[in-house]
């Protein structure tokens, strides 16, 4: 029965990891080919001219009927709180940024992109991809919801209030929640990108507690664990460099709109002095979660692959309870060891900051002071 749960488990990762490949083709947000042949990832400059047209047109359709996929309620609150409508101005301005960025440096950097995933695939393909890591097929599934329930939120958003229904409102919200996919999918990139690198890490570990219990070692496969390490390190480094400004911009998007819900949400039951309804509680709350689980996710898999880069220097020390007279030997673990305490993968965003989960804590608690700091700012019209 285990073995049944591990093996569809695994499909529906595998699923999921196909279904983010051909969602990005379709939205033109992945110019590269796979080349069976050589088993590479080709540049494509035509995949690269469909992308930019496909998402110009979805931004167009966008604007052109935002108009009409405006809630009513929220035509309330502005005409009775200006700030709000200003904040929703911003927050606007902050989505778009967030879209061409994300766009524009997924196109500007496609080639520099494609040799960080062709490494990848290339370690993929020879270190043992047979073996079956629960850890990457969860955070795969977990991310692919998050990006299904992001989807069904924005309809529930939508439909839950006082929206005239219109075709209008139809395409509108379709386009919409094109430009969102895109952002989501932009970040799966990301996100299952950091997975590899955490993948081919757990391997390694993996085999160094194989290796741990074995009386005879081949000192080059030490070299070899090494050199793998290495450019893993290399490769988080080269990825976390390609995706900061998109991952910032991401992050901020969903913490401030957080922010700006809550916001509208006091204005709406206080200065309009509106009763909250049960389900209008419940869609605002499944909102708040999903975003906050997509944030946080976004986190987890940077700490996820850090720990077990920091498990790698703990097995080393197994090899300290062997008896072995291989001077040649313990100089080669003990060079690995050195490697790992003072070269690890780190996920530093435009070398401002680490993140970590200490870090996505801090970006919460931050969230709540913002929310304070606009109802003592604009205290007097609540």
């Amino acid at each position: 029965m285990w073995q049944a749960r591990r093996t569809w488990r695994h499909k529906f990762a595998r699923f999921n990891q196909w279904a983010t490949l051909y969602g990005s083709w379709a939205l033109g947000l992945f110019p590269f080919v796979y080349v069976a042949s050589s088993k590479r990832l080709r540049h494509s400059k035509w995949l690269i001219a469909y992308g930019i047209a496909v998402n110009l047109g979805l931004i167009r359709v966008s604007f052109l009927y935002y108009d009409d996929t405006e809630v009513v309620d929220l035509a309330e609150i502005y005409q009775r709180n200006p700030l709000s409508e200003q904040i929703s101005h911003i927050q606007t301005g902050l989505n778009l940024a967030t879209l061409f960025v994300t766009l524009f440096r997924g196109w500007w950097l496609s080639e520099e992109l494609g040799e960080v995933l062709n490494a990848l695939l290339q370690l993929y393909e020879t270190e043992y991809q047979s073996l079956d890591c629960s850890s990457f097929d969860n955070n795969v599934i977990y991310k692919s919801l998050s990006i299904w329930l992001e989807l069904i939120s924005m309809l529930f958003l939508t439909f839950g209030f006082n929206t005239p229904i219109s075709y209008k409102l139809f395409l509108g919200l379709a386009a919409s929640m094109a430009n969102q996919l895109s952002i989501l999918l932009l970040g799966m990139h990301f996100h299952l990108a950091v997975l590899y690198i955490y993948r081919s890490i757990w391997l390694i570990n993996q085999e160094l507690r194989m290796l741990s219990t074995q009386q005879k070692i081949k000192i080059r496969r030490i070299h070899d664990l090494q050199g793998i390490y290495s450019r893993l390190v290399a490769l988080s480094t080269r990825l976390a460099s390609i995706y900061s400004y998109q991952m910032i911009l991401f992050m901020l998007c969903l913490l401030s709109i957080n922010i700006t819900s809550i916001f509208y949400i006091l204005v709406y039951s206080i200065s309009l002095k509106k009763t909250l309804t049960l389900p209008l509680v419940l869609n605002f709350s499944q909102a708040l979660a999903i975003n906050v689980l997509d944030f946080w996710l976004n986190i987890a898999v940077c700490e996820l692959t850090e720990r077990a880069a920091e498990e790698t220097s703990i097995i080393l020390k197994l090899f300290n309870d062997r008896p072995t007279t291989d001077s040649w030997l313990d100089r080669s673990i003990t060079n690995f060891a050195l490697f790992c305490i003072h070269r690890r993968p780190r996920f530093n965003y435009c070398g401002l900051f680490r993140v970590n989960n200490a870090m996505g804590f801090r970006m919460i608690v931050t969230c709540v002071l913002y929310i304070l700091y606009l109802v003592q700012f604009d205290f007097m019209n609540l």
